[in-house]
This record gives structure tokens, sequence and C-alpha cells, in this order.
């Protein structure tokens, strides 16, 4: 008996807390606003991130909103609350708002890339064009009925977004020189352009008598879906039994197709260096302290192709020497990277981001790709 009397007391005292509660919570007399802290830097020109890295812009702070009850002495915070950080043009009045974060923490951090898409795509700011945006924050708050309100300022910032760099596709042989295996990724093509909207893509190296080939993108391994010909200048995109390019005679020769207008050339290669071939080549740069480096394999259909998987556990440069001899090496401009053509002494290509990368050289031209993988 002892026992229920205890528990009846206890409930009891449950409902008289809860009634209190909600007799404050009826009672409110006054809402004290979160208020968003400064921010020392109000401009921002933003420049697209290495890939696969998305860098933090900065980070937003406020106040929690507190309350004033008539039973209390003092403003308090009053929980759950959730904190809606918004951002909107310098103007809009928030009368559609794009919501940045959504926590019950008194902070949000803001990240490049993210900041940079909702801009294009959310608040239609053109790329490179300086833009004024407003931030705020919505309290909401309450149980049985959900009540806002909005931060007591407003903070302004300037922001200019990026033009985003589309993607470029790799694109590979499919051929005799691979037993037309539509996954393989052993002969690439070339590029002397990093720039998306320049649609050329260029190959220099050994066909056998007798090869045929077409050329297969990314996107379409693993079916045969390729870029086939047409006639003596132009190419198809479709899949097709036929329509493989022939080339009769062994010789090297520079080919060089255009995505865009579907053209191609295969003219003889003019350089003099296909008799020099090289035991050894590899990557080396600052990641092997310019020493020591590891090797790439080479080619069995041409001696002057050479690929390689490596791992880089920081951001180096890098360049491609042959028989372990710096009177063999090439480099490539610092920005040229995933596609560049090295020269003798070059400064070396700059892999920015520390990941795996398959590498591609040629020797015959100094051609390279750098693909993380």
């Amino acid at each position: 008996m002892k026992t229920l009397k205890t528990i009846l007391i206890a409930i009891l005292s449950g409902f008289m807390i809860w009634s209190c509660r909600e007799d404050d919570l009826l009672s409110l007399k006054e809402v004290l606003p979160t208020v968003l802290d400064e921010i020392a830097v109000k401009e921002y020109v933003l420049t697209e991130p290495a890939a696969n890295t998305n860098p933090l812009m900065l980070t937003v702070t406020w106040t929690d909103t507190k309350f004033n009850l008539s039973s209390a002495s003092h403003s308090e915070p009053a929980g759950p609350i959730n904190y809606i950080l918004q951002m909107d043009k310098e103007g809009n009045d928030f009368k559609n708002p794009v919501v940045l974060a959504s926590t019950n923490t008194l902070s949000a951090n803001l990240f490049v890339k993210d900041i940079n898409a909702i801009l294009l795509t959310k608040l239609n700011v053109q790329p490179e064009t300086e833009s004024v945006v407003e931030l705020r924050i919505m309290s909401y708050y309450g149980q049985n009925q959900m009540h806002s309100v909005a931060s007591e300022n407003i903070l302004k910032i300037k922001i200019t977004p990026y033009k985003p760099l589309e993607e470029i596709a790799a694109i590979y042989l499919l051929g005799d020189m691979n037993g037309w295996n539509n996954t393989s990724t052993e002969y690439i093509m070339y590029r002397s352009s990093n720039d998306p909207d320049d649609k050329t893509y260029t190959y220099s190296g050994r066909l056998a008598a007798n090869t045929y080939f077409k050329f297969i993108p990314q996107e379409s391994l693993g079916t045969y879906k390729a870029y086939c010909r047409k006639d003596d200048s132009t190419m198809t995109y479709e899949t097709s039994d036929g329509g493989a390019f022939y080339n009769e005679t062994e010789r090297y020769v520079t080919i060089k197709i255009n995505t865009e207008t579907l053209t191609y050339t295969i003219e003889d290669y003019t350089g003099s260096n296909t008799s020099t071939f090289y035991n050894t080549m590899g990557p080396i740069g600052g990641f092997s302290n310019w020493d020591n480096e590891p090797l790439m394999t080479k080619s069995s259909y041409d001696g002057h192709l050479w690929t390689g998987t490596f791992t880089f556990d920081v951001a180096t440069a890098c360049k491609f020497r042959g028989n372990k001899d710096w009177a063999n090496n090439w480099g490539g401009s610092a920005e040229e990277i995933p596609y560049g053509k090295g020269v003798f002494d070059g400064p070396g290509a700059n892999i920015a981001v520390p990941g795996t990368y398959k590498i591609y050289f040629n020797d015959l031209t100094g051609h390279y790709a750098i693909l993380q993988q």
C-alpha cells in the first residue's frame, strides 16, 4: 500500500509540473530573437576547388532564441528549438529563401561548391558576377502548436560565383589492339587542352597491319556504342557491328577526332623518334623526393605507351623520367591537369589533391593523362 501511495504522489507531481510548464508557455510575455554574429569577411570571390574537394567558405554562428515568461525573473532559452539558416538575394525580402542549414545547434558551416551551386541554380546569379545575398535565422519553437520568429538582424555578404568546368570525358581505343574488350581502358586518347568546350582528342602511336578499331567514351564502357567511321572524314556515334576504322599496313599515325563536329583525320606520324625505346618509365616528383620513381607498365602493342596506377599521400609536382636518367625527362605546365603535354625539363604537372590516380604517358609526343580514380 505504501508503494502504491508513493507512485500516485509521483504521478500527481508530474501532472503539476506539466501544468505549470503549459501555464508558463501560455503566459509568454516576450520572445528575444536570435542574433547572427558578425563575420570578419563579407566579400567572397569563389574559385572552383580541386576535384573531390569542397572547402569551407565560412562558419555562421548565432545566439540562442530566449523567452521571457510571466513566472520567470529573467529570460531563458526554451527547447527544443530548430534553427533554420536561410539565404536570399538582397531586396527579395526572403520571399523565396533557400535553406542552407537546419539544426538545433548555434552554428552552420557553408562550403564553396554548395554555395556556388545554390547561387547559380536557385538564386539565378550569373557566373563571374558579384551578387549581394542576405542571411537570416528562423527559429521554430513550441510543441502542440509551432511558432517561429526571425533573427533580430540580417547578414549581408557579397559573393561572386565561378563557372564550373564540365567534366572532360575520357575516350579510349577499342579494337584489335585490345581484343575488342569493351571495358578496356588501356589505350587512351590524349588532349592538348583542358577546356571542356574543346572537343578534340588525339592519339599518336603504332597501328599494326590489318587493324580494325573504333573510339569508345567512358560513358559507353561495357557496351559497344562507340564513335564509328561514316566516311573519309566524318564519324557516327552509335552501336553498330560495322563502321570500324581500318589500317592496312603497319605504321605510326596521328589520329585526331572531334566529338562535337564528328570529324576525324588519320595521318602518318611525322616524328623521328619512333625507334627510340626506353627500358623504364615512371612518374617522379616531390612524393618520391625526386628519386627512385615507381615504374609504369610498357604496352606490349606499342613500346612508347606507358600506364600505371599510383597513390599520392601528399600534393606533389609530377614529371616523367625514362631509364631513371634526367637526360630523359618530361614536365608539363603546373595547371595542365588532368591532360597535358610534357616538354623537356618542364616544371611538372601539379597533383593538388592526394589520392589514387591512373596515369598514361606517351613518350613519342610527351602527352599524358592523370586521372583520379
